[in-house]
C-alpha cells in the first residue's frame, strides 16, 4: 500500500510539473536587440548584442511616483522610488549579466516613431569587463531609445543626475539627448518584425 501511495505522489507531482513545463510563456510586450560598440583595439571597432526585453509596460501610478520624485525631490529620491518596484523585464549586457528593468514607458507619435524609455537600479556595462565605479549615481542606468515606425534605431544611456521631466510630453528622459553620445546602435524591435 505503501508503495502504491508513493507511485501516485509520483504520478501526481510528474503531471503538475510536466503540465507547468508545457505552459507557454508570455509574450513579452516588447523585445529590443541592440549593438554597443567596443573599441577591440585602438584601430578596430567590435559589435557585441545586447537584449532588451519588456515583460510589461511600467503602471501610470508607477511613472507618477517616479515624476514626482525626480521633479520635486531629484535623482535620488527616484533612484530610491524606482529600487521600490517589481522588475518589469531585462536587459542581457554585454558582460553576460541580466540586469533587471523595474521601469518601462513609451511614447508614440502620429506617425509611428516611438521614444522608450527603460531604467533599471543597476549599472549596465558596455565594455568587457566593466569599468569600476561606485557612487550612487553610477548604481542605476536609464536607457533613452528612438525608434521609427519601421521598428529601428538607436539608444543613449544616461546616469540619474543626467534625466529631466518633461511635463509636455509626460516623459522623464535623457537631458540633452541630441548632444549626448550614441551608446546603441541597430536597435531594433523583434515584435515589429513579427508583425
Amino acid at each position: 500500500m505503501t508503495t502504491y501511495r508513493a507511485a501516485l505522489s509520483a504520478l501526481v507531482v510528474a503531471a503538475l510539473v510536466g503540465g507547468a513545463a508545457a505552459s507557454p510563456r508570455p509574450e513579452p510586450a516588447e523585445h529590443f536587440t541592440a549593438r554597443v560598440a567596443i573599441a577591440a583595439s585602438p584601430a578596430r571597432l567590435a559589435f557585441r548584442t545586447i537584449d532588451i526585453v519588456i515583460g510589461r509596460w511600467s503602471t501610470d501610478v508607477e511613472h507618477r511616483k517616479l515624476e514626482t520624485a525626480l521633479r520635486e525631490r531629484g535623482w535620488v529620491d527616484f533612484l530610491d522610488q524606482l529600487c521600490t518596484f517589481t522588475p518589469v523585464g531585462s536587459i542581457v549586457a554585454v558582460d553576460g549579466r541580466d540586469i533587471s528593468i523595474r521601469y518601462a514607458w513609451q511614447v508614440v507619435d502620429p506617425g509611428g516613431h516611438r521614444r522608450v524609455f527603460v531604467a533599471t537600479d543597476e549599472p549596465m556595462a558596455l565594455v568587457n569587463p566593466p569599468v569600476g565605479r561606485s557612487s550612487l549615481a553610477d548604481s542605476f542606468m536609464f536607457v533613452e531609445l528612438h525608434v521609427g515606425a519601421n521598428g529601428e534605431g538607436e539608444g543613449k544611456l544616461s546616469e540619474a543626475a543626467q534625466l529631466s521631466v518633461d511635463e509636455s510630453q509626460d516623459v522623464i528622459g535623457v537631458r540633452d539627448y541630441a548632444n549626448r553620445p550614441l551608446h546603441l546602435v541597430m536597435v531594433r524591435s523583434l515584435l515589429s518584425l513579427d508583425e
